[in-house]
């Protein structure tokens, strides 16, 4: 399944295992089911999610906006969720999984993995940000082995007191 969702113990983990822009309806209906969940831990397995650059370049303007109209979306929902929200990243994430996972209050990397953003209309351009620069940037909060991604997450999520408490979410402004 490219979105599932998995509560233990008051913590709620939504997995996204594809490129999320066609999954933000799936995610939106799984952020709705978890609401009563104390926090959530957003796993975004990087290695799928990054953009696909064909997709990307075939795809009309109308297209991109209207992509970039439903992350936006997903991204206020986040940001307005009433429990804490922690991303867990293992691998790369570029594109929308890197934009969601930036919508979280608290971040978790593998340090194998890093971040990136492709941009551009004709041209396109992507930067990588490597785990130990996004770190020290503070664009994740912990970076850690790959196989730990996920059980540091949950630890942070059950660190949290209150959603107020960890708001410092990274708002990045869409192009």
């Amino acid at each position: 399944m490219a979105v599932s969702l998995e509560l233990s113990c008051g913590i709620a983990v939504i997995r996204i295992e594809e490129s999320p822009d066609a999954l933000l309806p799936d995610v939106r209906a799984l952020l709705n089911r978890a609401v009563d969940a104390r926090a959530i831990v957003l796993l975004v397995e990087g290695g799928v999610c990054g953009d696909d650059i064909k997709r990307l370049v075939r795809s009309s303007a109308a297209q991109r906006e209207a992509v970039s109209a439903a992350l936006r979306g997903v991204r206020e929902e986040l940001a307005n969720l009433p429990v804490p929200l922690v991303a867990a990243i293992r691998g790369s994430a570029s594109g929308e999984a890197a934009r969601l996972a930036m919508g979280c209050d608290l971040r978790v990397l593998a340090s194998d993995g890093g971040l990136g953003r492709v941009t551009g209309d004709r041209v396109l351009v992507a930067r990588r940000v490597t785990a130990a620069e996004a770190l020290r940037t503070g664009l994740v909060d912990r970076v850690v082995p790959s196989a730990a991604v996920v059980r540091t997450a949950v630890e942070l999520a059950n660190e949290c007191k209150s959603a107020q408490a960890v708001r410092k979410s990274c708002r990045i402004v869409a192009p």
